[in-house]
């Protein structure tokens, strides 16, 4: 009788635990969750260059995450350095063509490893003259070393709030 009194007292306990949300903390019930759009920068199987974009960027003042195969800015121009452990990339943003240009820099996921798929994250300009993109490139290591869409800049779009 003893046992089956306590079995059934510890159901009851658990199912009172389980129940009542009181014992939660309100600010984790409340807290908002904040997204991050991303942009890749890859290097497809067949040696084509693939951008894309994930989420909606939105402007001015939101971050957005860079993931970039660095072999972009080292392997296929003969002036730069091979792939290294001292292959840096800078990433360069700008909304439109307004001249107004924030470098930021792309490192390693994993340090002190050397991966060639660097991250970086750059938090938007203001809408230029209300123009709905921003363009983004790349510098490696190196002069010359530089990944802009052969001189166009990669061009994404953005929400201006």
């Amino acid at each position: 009788m003893q046992k089956l009194r306590n079995a059934l007292l510890a159901l009851v306990i658990a199912i009172a635990l389980t129940w009542m949300p009181s014992f939660t903390v309100p600010s984790a019930q409340a807290a908002e969750v904040e997204f991050h759009p991303g942009l890749q920068f890859s290097i497809a199987p067949t040696g084509q260059w693939i951008e894309s974009q994930s989420g909606a960027i939105f402007s001015p003042d939101h971050e957005v995450h860079v993931y970039y195969d660095s072999l972009r800015v080292s392997s296929d121009n003969p002036s730069c350095p091979k792939f290294g452990p001292s292959t840096e990339v800078t990433g360069h943003v700008m909304s439109d063509n307004s001249g107004d240009v924030t470098d930021f820099e792309l490192e390693s996921l994993d340090p002190p490893a050397v991966d060639f798929v660097k991250f970086g994250s750059f938090i938007t300009p203001e809408c230029f003259q209300g123009s709905g993109e921003i363009q983004i490139w790349f510098t490696g290591t190196g002069s010359g070393c530089v990944d802009s869409d052969f001189g166009e800049n990669y061009s994404f779009p953005v929400i201006c709030e």
